[in-house]
């Protein structure tokens, strides 16, 4: 048995496993960078990536919170679609350039975070401030949206898992104001009529940001080569022309 080991390395045949990341994303759909079926704009950018590299991605869907607390402790190599505040850097690690600041073109996408309300409601969004607030803005739990509200003192509920929830709250006056990510928003808005007819969108969005792939300390520290290759693909595949007509289509 040995003999044959030995003769198959000779040959140049595969002698080891690839090298494998076990990363975790949110559970609840993130359209359209992950969804619950598997499928969606960041597994296809990580996939190509993996085939680059010959590693192999593990995906592992937990509740939002949880996954953050599994990276941040190191049972997760990663977490995918985490959006940069600069107090999240104690939970993983970021690509950042020499000041610091996350690197815009190793995201792995962009999101615009949209405001909705209902269309009976006079409760509204500038740009820069909501007024006048009669009530809570829902957040999903454990997102960057909830840390900035909280930041300027705005009154919030962050229980939601999932933007139908929100909805569903705001449809039914649980909430004032829902902020969610637009294409997920627009997304539920097309799938349940019954919110469509008793929801907006506003025109001015509440934040644009980046969405990374974000490596646990222990794993960026003991693999920093392939942590640094997998950022720098990342940034690689997602410009490419292949790739670009892979996501029109």
């Amino acid at each position: 048995m040995k003999r044959l080991i030995l003769l198959a390395c000779l040959l140049a045949l595969p002698c080891a496993a690839k090298e494998t990341v076990r990363l975790c994303f949110d559970n609840e759909d993130a359209y359209p960078s992950t969804l619950k079926n598997g499928t969606g704009f960041s597994f296809l950018l990580l996939n190509t990536v993996a085939d680059q590299l010959d590693i192999h991605f593990i995906y592992n869907p937990l509740p939002w919170k949880r996954c953050l607390k599994e990276v941040q402790a190191g049972s997760y190599d990663g977490v995918i679609g985490i959006a940069y505040l600069p107090e999240r850097r104690s939970i993983a690690a970021y690509p950042l350039n020499s000041k610091a600041d996350p690197l815009h073109e190793q995201r792995l996408l962009t999101t615009t975070r949209s405001v909705y309300r209902r269309k009976d409601s006079k409760n509204d969004w500038d740009g820069k401030q909501f007024f006048p607030l009669t009530g809570s803005v829902g957040v999903q739990a454990g997102y960057m949206a909830a840390s900035i509200l909280k930041k300027r003192q705005i009154p919030n509920e962050d229980s939601s898992q999932s933007v139908d929830d929100l909805f569903r709250k705001l449809s039914v006056g649980l909430i004032q104001i829902a902020v969610a990510e637009e294409r997920q928003g627009d997304r539920s808005l097309k799938t349940h009529p019954e919110y469509a007819k008793e929801i907006e969108k506003l025109p001015q969005p509440f934040l644009i940001s980046d969405l990374f792939l974000a490596f646990s300390y222990s794993f960026q520290n003991k693999k920093t080569k392939l942590s640094q290759a997998i950022w720098q693909n990342i940034a690689i595949v997602r410009e490419s022309s292949q790739f670009k007509s892979v996501i029109q289509e």
